[in-house]
């Protein structure tokens, strides 16, 4: 009875996961755009490289890692995806999203790369803060600041998130971020609008930190969607106990393997999340609640950094 209730509960997680991606509206916006700010004239750099990126793993870390993307009256932390992540989580521990992520970052399959440029590391009104992504390691990291690495040219480098520093702690947004996280075993890239970031900084690194901002329904749909259908054939193949479970939900062909169109059209997702940020005007530009559409799903995850070498745009 026991099993009966685990492949229960697996069912009713994964259609509430993938009702957040499945009958979303289609989006008319144009891609996002950001608005340039102007980067500190002067300052010292420093290099940091993410060595820990903490996925929610219950409601109060939801609430802790998440950010106000929209700039709401309310100041309220927005994290759908990660209320979402808490609950697959907490009810089907086997699938460890948390270690999935250790292992990428830790093997060096998985590098985030940061440049802050500051004149004081612990009060300065003009500080920005650049997200880059870094060429997979060919050995694993020591995260003891000798790691040298080389950023991702095939990325593109955005403009940095321009902030403040105060007692040492960084709060800074909204900008633009390219991300890199492995989601149920599969890599996934996607843009990340309105970011703000918050992390208590020092020349030896960031704690406490934060990441948050928009996905829009486009890079939801296209990619994280398609990553958790990807996600779920790996189930299928590695145990078929829960083939037997997953299959008859989803596999609409009944071919053995789940397709993103086949969650799109699958009838019994019809309790659909709708997305909760409205990010973006009319025209694509990062203008919050001004056409009233909601446009994206907000996220916000933790990480620490460490010192780190690499070559800096």
């Amino acid at each position: 009875m026991k099993l009966k209730s685990i492949f229960a509960a697996v069912r009713f997680v994964l259609i509430l996961m993938l009702l957040s991606a499945c009958n979303m509206p289609q989006s008319s916006k144009p891609a996002p755009t950001q608005t340039p700010e102007a980067s500190p004239a002067t300052g010292i750099q420093y290099h940091f490289v993410t060595n820990r990126l903490l996925i929610p793993a219950t409601q109060e870390q939801a609430q802790a890692f998440g950010v106000n993307v929209d700039g709401d009256s309310q100041q309220q932390p927005d994290n759908l995806v990660g209320k979402l992540l808490t609950l697959l989580t907490a009810t089907v521990p086997s699938l460890e999203i948390q270690s999935t992520i250790d292992q990428a970052m830790n093997s060096g399959q998985l590098i985030s790369l940061h440049v802050v440029t500051a004149d004081n590391l612990m009060n300065d009104s003009n500080v920005s803060w650049l997200i880059m992504q870094g060429q997979n390691s060919e050995s694993a990291p020591a995260f003891d600041g000798s790691d040298r690495f080389v950023p991702d040219a095939s990325v593109p480098v955005n403009l940095p998130i321009i902030g403040t520093l105060t007692n040492g702690h960084f709060s800074g947004g909204p900008g633009m971020a390219h991300i890199r996280v492995f989601l149920m075993n599969q890599l996934v890239e996607f843009d990340l609008i309105g970011v703000h970031i918050e992390a208590d900084l020092s020349a030896m690194g960031c704690a406490n930190g934060k990441v948050g901002g928009g996905v829009t329904v486009d890079e939801f749909r296209g990619k994280l969607l398609p990553a958790i259908a990807n996600g779920l054939n790996q189930i299928i193949k590695m145990d078929q106990t829960m083939a037997n479970t997953i299959l008859p939900v989803f596999d609409a062909d009944q071919d053995g393997i789940i397709t993103a169109k086949e969650l799109e059209n699958n009838a019994l997702l019809m309790l659909a999340a709708s997305p909760d940020l409205d990010l973006l005007d009319a025209s694509g530009k990062f203008n919050p609640g001004q056409d009233g559409v909601k446009d994206s799903y907000s996220i916000g995850l933790g990480f620490t950094c460490v010192p780190a070498s690499f070559p800096a745009p």
